[in-house]
């Protein structure tokens, strides 16, 4: 298995910190994590999304947002724009590092990192899939119109917060869609660990069901 410690520079020339899991060196569909607000690279949910796809021999790219973890940058510098364009960053990163080579990418988003990952799937056709872990509605609406990846959105019965937020962006997805309630669970689900293993299966299987059938291009 490869884990390496990663420094990039977004477009704006703030430096930021990641971390790049892998099977090994080969060719691999890559999923990039954007986490919520005030998280970072080692939320525990994210991880454990990542270990699942790494079993699935998917590699993963995650990341701090400008102004969290040990990325550059203040906390109130973290805005939608800013965010946005750390993820395409992120993304544009992919395209030249030298531990694997990439195949097809997919994105992670959870909270307000779901908000990002609309806006980004909607403006950058390299994202071919996406699972979003109760995705807060920021004006997003209109970008979820132009999604066209495969996305799934996951969110707990009990986070009455954002359940409606994250019907409404369900909705307005323009491409192929589930949504997935899971009973009982709120924000985090971790009041049970069925919740969290729950939460965790249907995403790794969604980004090996959706990545394995995108036909190869020349």
């Amino acid at each position: 298995m490869i884990e390496e410690d990663i420094r990039f520079k977004t477009s704006r020339g703030l430096k930021l910190a990641g971390l790049l899991l892998a099977p090994n060196a080969g060719i691999h569909d890559i999923v990039v994590f954007a986490h919520g607000t005030a998280s970072n690279k080692f939320s525990p949910r994210n991880r454990g999304i990542a270990e699942g796809l790494l079993k699935l021999g998917i590699a993963s790219f995650l990341f701090d947002f400008t102004g969290h973890g040990e990325s550059d940058g203040l906390f109130h510098q973290s805005t939608k724009d800013q965010q946005f364009d750390d993820l395409i960053s992120a993304i544009d990163y992919l395209d030249i590092q030298t531990f694997v080579k990439t195949r097809f990418v997919g994105v992670n988003g959870s909270s307000t990192g779901g908000a990002v990952a609309i806006r980004a799937a909607a403006e950058d056709a390299r994202i071919q899939v996406m699972a979003l872990r109760v995705p807060r509605n920021y004006d997003v609406i209109p970008f979820a119109n132009l999604v066209k990846a495969p996305t799934l959105v996951i969110q707990g019965s009990e986070d009455q917060i954002v359940l409606p937020e994250a019907k409404e962006i369900y909705e307005a997805l323009g491409g192929p869609k589930e949504l997935l309630i899971i009973e009982g669970a709120g924000h985090l689900f971790d009041e049970k660990p069925e919740y969290l293993k729950k939460m965790t299966d249907a995403s790794c299987a969604w980004f090996e069901n959706w990545l394995k059938n995108i036909p190869e291009t020349d």
